[in-house]
């Protein structure tokens, strides 16, 4: 992917939502080998080892939130794959594309993090690979338009909230996505559904090329894992001094630093190497799955419990630090080898920057379901408090009228009085000598 930032476009609550492809480009000529240095994660997470051990994804529902994907690609042959045929957008907007465009390209190799098979230039294996993935895709990303996409629904979220409703709804037991938006408030009912039924939302957070001041994104909701890419040596992203970026806000960090792309721009048969926390957030994904299949009780909760309490190789008490590492390397192995069904079934993650879902909305949400926030028109909101302001009131044009004709008879007959006064005056002077 090309290091640029995508425009921007306005929620359905009239708030600046950014979002941007989060693989940036550092081998643009690369070609990706099976097997290569661009499978290094595969083999440092023991990925092949849990597949021999039989714990590949499989019955798990994943779903993918991204832009647009090419699913007759052959490295999705003989794999669960699910384009949902839901319109993210009222204005229609394409999730499938044929063609090698930077988000379709994008979208594909996500997806192929997942349930990749191996075969064509990128060589990708999916870590995942049983697993039953759903694509959910907001389309070609052109945001010149800032309508370009309005969440098809008349409840009050973005098109992340409203992507995370129907996931949840379709069965979803792992949400991922690598579209960075900013946060918009109104979706913490979704969020918090998400929660209430058991799923867990993991999040690629912003680049080095991404920018940070533009707000807070949709990783800074509570209980969404925020996932940061790291090297084969296991250090974070530089930027363009060579500095170390840091995203404070970051819970886990995963493989993500000159991994494979599934094509280049215009052509499917070739790869490149790229860097971005768009990859760390499928890595993440697919150890969840795969914890999820072996440990089929867990609650989301469960798992993101046992993914932070296992990070760096060893089980440990948690403990999170600024440095943009969280809370440590995610960590397959030893993900698999404790039980999640031994820790709290709660959010570990309930203090993040934006300060929501509360805990109050996740507990509604497992009674109620998703509840949206309402925005009451200003016409209803004092609706029995005072009457209309404007409008045709044929009551009170009636009293006025009825005033109005008082005063004009009152008027009269004072001057009937007076003329009468007048004229007798006038005749008595008369007959005086």
């Amino acid at each position: 992917m090309t290091r640029r930032r995508l425009r921007t476009l306005r929620t359905a609550g009239g708030a600046l939502a950014i979002s941007v492809l989060a693989i940036a480009g550092v081998a643009p000529t690369a070609q990706a080998a099976a097997g290569g240095d661009y499978d290094w994660w595969y083999d440092t997470y023991q990925v092949q080892a849990a597949h021999d051990a039989g714990i590949t994804g499989s019955g798990v529902k994943i779903a993918v939130i991204d832009a647009q994907i090419d699913p007759g690609q052959p490295i999705f042959e003989g794999r669960n794959l699910t384009v949902s045929d839901t319109q993210l957008c009222k204005s229609r907007t394409e999730s499938v594309s044929e063609t090698a465009t930077e988000p379709s390209i994008h979208g594909t190799t996500m997806a192929a993090l997942l349930i990749g098979n191996g075969t064509g230039a990128s060589g990708i294996r999916g870590i995942a690979p049983d697993a039953d993935v759903t694509f959910y895709g907001y389309g070609t990303l052109d945001l010149r338009d800032e309508d370009y996409c309005r969440p098809n629904t008349d409840d009050d979220v973005s098109k992340f909230g409203y992507a995370v409703k129907k996931a949840v709804d379709e069965g979803a037991k792992i949400i991922t996505t690598s579209v960075q938006m900013r946060a918009y408030e109104n979706d913490a009912p979704a969020i918090a559904y998400a929660l209430a039924r058991g799923a867990t939302i993991v999040v690629g957070t912003p680049n080095a090329d991404t920018p940070v001041d533009s707000g807070t994104d949709v990783a800074s909701f509570n209980g969404v894992v925020a996932a940061t890419a790291i090297d084969r040596e296991g250090a974070v992203q530089t930027d363009g001094a060579g500095e170390l970026f840091v995203v404070p806000k970051t819970d886990v960090v995963a493989a993500g630093i000159n991994l494979p792309t599934v094509g280049i721009d215009g052509d499917w048969n070739a790869s490149r190497a790229a860097t971005g926390s768009s990859y760390a957030a499928p890595v993440v994904a697919g150890m969840l799955a795969l914890a999820a299949q072996k440990y089929p009780d867990a609650t989301g909760d469960q798992l993101v419990h046992s993914l932070i309490a296992t990070t760096n190789a060893t089980q440990h008490e948690p403990a999170r630090t600024e440095d943009g590492y969280g809370y440590g390397a995610a960590w397959l192995p030893t993900l698999l080898s404790v039980d999640p069904t031994t820790f709290p079934d709660e959010s570990p993650l309930m203090s993040k920057p934006v300060g929501a879902p509360t805990q109050e909305q996740i507990d509604t949400a497992k009674t109620d379901g998703f509840v949206p926030v309402t925005v009451p028109r200003s016409a209803d909101q004092y609706e029995d408090a005072a009457p209309p302001s404007s409008g045709f009131d044929i009551a009170s044009l009636v009293i006025w009228a009825v005033i109005g004709i008082g005063i004009l008879l009152v008027v009269a007959a004072v001057v009937i009085v007076l003329i009468v006064i007048t004229r007798r005056r006038k005749a008595g002077k008369g007959n005086t000598p």
